[in-house]
């Protein structure tokens, strides 16, 4: 037993030593200050407009000279007439054992107070000493490592609890639920300097109680958590604290286990308690510090204090969460309700909270200052500001409006939310979105939207960087002229340029005009007609150089063919330069150009020629205006600065800005190429998205020296940054890297100028994840001040795109003539063809259709006369002509077939054999031009005529 015990300075001016200082319900704040000795109890109404001084009520003893610590304090939730506060702690006057004690103070609103202080026999120092309080307010329980008991708030008796304590149990936290059920957390001894935490649901009575419920926490073996053996937990500290809270009306407990950094969420069922779910922070202390319940609309909702300690148990920070029973069961990270832009800590806040109580829907927190503050709940529309603060101590915040393109339709503590993608409002203070156009197809509304503008022309990007070519498949000149000269197309464009159609198409006519030809030889008025068709086709017979008439019908053919070759080439040339090349409608594929390309990633420290240098000096020259548009927000012109960092030197510049159509346009001139700009924004409202745009004037430069023309293009590029569902996030830093490209192209003529054409292309690597956020990552973030930060710098290499003449003026017309030559050839040889092979098979196939027809039945030969003359019977009509003499008969004969020629050499049996002609070919004439007529009449195949060098 210790005999005596002082508390340390540390503990006086803690705000949370041994236990909890702050209580609240709707009607009062309580704060217990054991450095001040009084408390602090502040009275409804809590109005920010109209607060009442607190009243301070010093602490009781038994003697004036006696020092009381207190440990924890409670409020009765349903207490409404004045002030109900039971409080626990120990009295030392540094001479005897400290005695433990149990007080009831009451205070009306005129800070009159009445005390009730029980005090306990002296038994030693206790580190745990825990209290609660039914909501109703009639009876309290205390509970210590060593004794418990209950308090009659009416007839302030106290009675022991005999079957107490627990063994190896410590009570760290108690609440006790309007039936009189107490949720305790501790630790249990489970063996030497080892302490494993326990909650006990125990059924209370006045004098007793019963054990309903045992849940020890076990970690899972994989967890940090199962290494924690917390071998100083029997004494106090503030990684051994746990917090308990109750909600009457619907049976729900918390339980924060900060040692472990972890909240379970229990529901009481019955005789049961059933964990529903839990939240941990990571490997850290200090979550579920303090906790309560918030009854918003649809609640309740848990309100957890998530401190971060780092080890061995140094603060690094506060955070407050407000959760939805889904959010608490994710492990998703969510957006905390304090502190926020929106609800930041006011000034003179410490960043170090300590504790939190919640009203039914106010909550009430302590830093480790000692100072209390009241976020009130704010009406539909509204919020309450934290960064301002209205009274002293207890301070209360003030509500504001809820900024346009947010929303808040309930009562309560919590921020404003974001109006979603499709849905927008225009003005403060709303408590509900609206659709109205923004369901139109040329509105944008994204996330938090403050206007249904369209931004047609905000949504639109420019860049005049094109793909630069690659060199084509064949860059030879005769292939690539051959392809297209003997290529068909799937199209009707195509066809109309393919010149292998058009040759088909003049074939088709040539062959119209063998079938007039074969036509007019059965017509015999027309013979002189023939004649002259023919000695015009042999003198246009430019393939047998007039030996055929039939060869000037096949050079119609080929000159269409010869004349697309020349169309072709023609019009390739003059497909170069690629920036100035129209279309090649030409040819089938109208991309075609008479350029071939190579592309070059070439280092700037590599050196340079004196050709290529002005490019470069000129490029240098050109002074980009940088311009970007804020869109769908509520900043203006008066809340944005720009900071330039040049070279790592800072300065705030001054820029051209406009509002309009709720867009905030900033522009300004760049000093360098390489430039960091940051634009600070002072409201914490939502932007849409936002626009940037580069502009700089053209440049050229003609150099009669180098034979040389430079010219740098206008630099015009616009890239819009826009997520439909999203808004832009608040501190997106986006960087763009500035490439050199540059296109030297050769000459066309060998006397030409060489040009060299340079942009910048601005390429950023930025995601919209980084840029945006979600509504998911809006909520966790809450609405903060935004800082947007472009970046932009020169690469260390540049593009060198070389394009060169696939063929110049003199090689076309070489190629043109060899394509001329070749035609001329293939055309012959296929005349050779047909006379080598096409004329032999055409007359055995005649010969085996003649044979096997019904007016030809051929004997084996014999040498009698008869025979010979049933062979002349055989012959064609206009074989039958024949003069009738015996030297022209023989020529005639020489001519025909073999087996048509006569066996006997008798001149008397050749005369039989033409005394069978027909009648109109019986003797003629011995003249020559009626021989010539004769000769005219036999098939073309039998006009060469033995002893005759004519042609025919």
């Amino acid at each position: 037993m210790v005999l005596s015990y002082d508390f340390t300075d540390d503990n006086w001016n803690q705000f949370d030593a041994y236990g909890v200082k702050l209580a609240t319900n709707d009607n009062v704040v309580v704060q217990a200050r054991n450095i001040d000795a009084y408390f602090v109890i502040q009275f409804a109404p809590f109005n920010a407009s109209n607060v009442s001084s607190p009243c301070h009520v010093n602490y009781a003893g038994i003697n004036s000279n006696d020092t009381n610590f207190i440990y924890n304090i409670v409020v009765p939730e349903g207490d409404v007439n004045g002030a109900s506060v039971i409080f626990v702690g120990e009295n030392t006057d540094n001479s005897t054992s400290p005695y433990p004690f149990v007080g009831h103070l009451r205070v009306n609103s005129s800070c009159m107070a009445t005390y009730d202080i029980q005090y306990f026999n002296s038994s030693g120092h206790d580190e745990f000493f825990v209290v609660g309080v039914d909501p109703s307010g009639q009876q309290a329980y205390g509970f210590s490592s060593r004794f418990a008991f209950s308090y009659d708030l009416q007839t302030h008796t106290i009675t022991l609890l005999q079957q107490w304590p627990i063994p190896n149990f410590t009570p760290h936290a108690v609440d006790v639920s309007r039936s009189y059920m107490a949720i305790i957390a501790g630790f249990v001894t489970t063996a030497q300097n080892v302490y494993n935490p326990y909650i006990y649901m125990l059924q209370m009575n006045i004098s007793s109680y019963s054990i309903v419920e045992t849940w020890p926490y076990v970690p899972s073996s994989s967890s940090w958590q199962a290494t924690t053996t917390n071998r100083d937990a029997s004494t106090f500290t503030r990684k051994h604290m746990m917090s308990v809270s109750i909600h009457d009306n619907t049976s729900a407990v918390l339980v924060g286990m900060p040692s472990f950094n972890i909240v379970f969420w229990f529901n009481i069922e019955e005789t049961n308690l059933t964990v529903f779910g839990q939240r941990e922070n990571g490997y850290q202390r200090g979550y579920g510090q303090s906790l309560g319940w918030s009854d918003e609309s649809g609640g309740p909702y848990p309100v957890i204090l998530a401190n971060t300690y780092t080890f061995p148990y140094e603060w690094s920070s506060s955070i407050i969460y407000w959760f939805y029973p889904a959010q608490f069961l994710s492990s998703n990270p969510i957006m905390p309700m304090l502190p926020t832009v929106q609800c930041p800590l006011w000034v003179d806040l410490q960043q170090e909270l300590l504790t939190i109580a919640m009203g039914t829907l106010n909550l009430v927190l302590l830093d480790s200052s000692g100072q209390v503050y009241v976020m009130l709940a704010a009406a539909e529309g509204f919020y309450p500001d934290t960064s301002v603060a209205i009274g002293t101590n207890p301070t209360f915040s003030s509500p504001t409006s809820c900024p346009a393109g947010t929303y808040k339709n309930w009562i309560g503590v919590y921020i404003c939310y974001p109006c979603t993608a499709g849905q927008m409002n225009t003005d403060d203070g709303n408590f509900e979105c609206s659709t109205y156009g923004c369901a139109e197809e040329t509105s944008i509304c994204p996330l938090g939207s403050i206007t249904n503008d369209t931004y047609s022309d905000m949504t639109t990007s420019i860049s005049q960087e094109v793909s630069y070519p690659e060199s084509p498949e064949s860059i030879i000149f005769d292939d690539i002229l051959i392809v297209n000269m003997f290529s068909f197309g799937t199209s009707t464009s195509c066809l109309m340029v393919s010149p292998v159609f058009w040759t088909m198409v003049m074939t088709g006519f040539v062959v119209l005009i063998l079938l007039i030809m074969g036509i007019l030889k059965f017509f015999k008025q027309h013979a002189k007609t023939r004649l002259m068709i023919k000695r015009i086709f042999r003198q246009a017979d430019i393939i047998r150089e007039g030996e055929l008439w039939v060869g000037g019908l096949a050079s119609l053919a080929l000159i269409v063919l010869v004349m697309f070759a020349y169309h072709f080439s023609g019009s390739y040339l003059n497909q170069y330069p690629i920036e100035t090349a129209p279309p090649s409608t030409f040819a089938c594929d109208q991309t075609i150009r008479n350029a071939k390309f190579q592309t070059n990633l070439q280092s700037l420290t590599t050196p340079r020629s004196e050709e290529v240098e002005p490019i470069f000096e000129l490029l240098d020259e050109q002074h980009f205006k940088l311009t970007i548009d804020f869109i769908n927000t509520q900043q203006t012109c008066d809340d944005v600065t720009i900071t330039q960092i040049v070279h790592s030197y800072s300065q705030v510049i001054s820029s051209n800005c406009t509002y309009n159509r709720s867009t905030v346009t900033v522009s300004t001139t760049l000093q360098s190429h390489t430039v960091s700009l940051i634009y600070n924004f002072a409201k914490a409202v939502s932007i849409g998205g936002f626009r940037i745009s580069f502009y700089s004037e053209q440049i050229e430069l003609n150099d009669k020296s180098s034979n040389s023309n430079y010219f740098v293009q206008e630099f015009n590029f616009v890239q819009p940054f826009f997520v439909y569902n999203q808004t832009m996030a608040y501190d997106p830093t986006i960087v763009y890297e500035l490439t050199r490209i540059i296109n030297q192209s050769y000459p066309l003529d060998d006397n030409g100028l060489y040009s060299y054409n340079a942009l910048w292309s601005p390429v950023t690597t930025s995601s919209t994840s980084d840029l945006f956020l979600t509504y998911e990552e809006y909520m966790y973030y809450g609405l903060l001040k935004t800082t947007f930060t472009i970046s932009i710098s020169e690469v260390t290499y540049y593009t060198m795109n070389v394009q060169q003449p696939i063929a110049k003026k003199s090689e076309i017309i070489f190629h043109n003539l060899l394509f001329t030559t070749v035609c001329l050839e293939l055309f012959g040889l296929m005349f050779i063809g047909m006379k080598l092979i096409g004329l032999p098979l055409f007359n055995g196939v005649r010969y085996f259709i003649e044979k096997h027809s019904n007016l030809i039945h051929p004997e084996p030969f014999s040498d009698k006369s008869n025979e010979a003359l049933k062979t002349q019977d055989q012959l064609p009509n206009y074989f039958k002509s024949v003069p009738n003499k015996s030297n022209e008969a023989s020529k005639v004969q020489e001519q025909l077939p073999k087996y048509s020629k006569p066996v006997a050499d008798k001149l008397n049996e050749t005369s039989k054999t033409q005394d069978q002609l027909p009648k109109y070919s019986k003797p003629v004439p011995n003249k020559s031009n009626e021989v010539s007529k004769t000769r005219e009449q036999l098939p073309k195949y039998f006009k060469p005529v033995a002893g005759k060098n004519q042609k025919y």
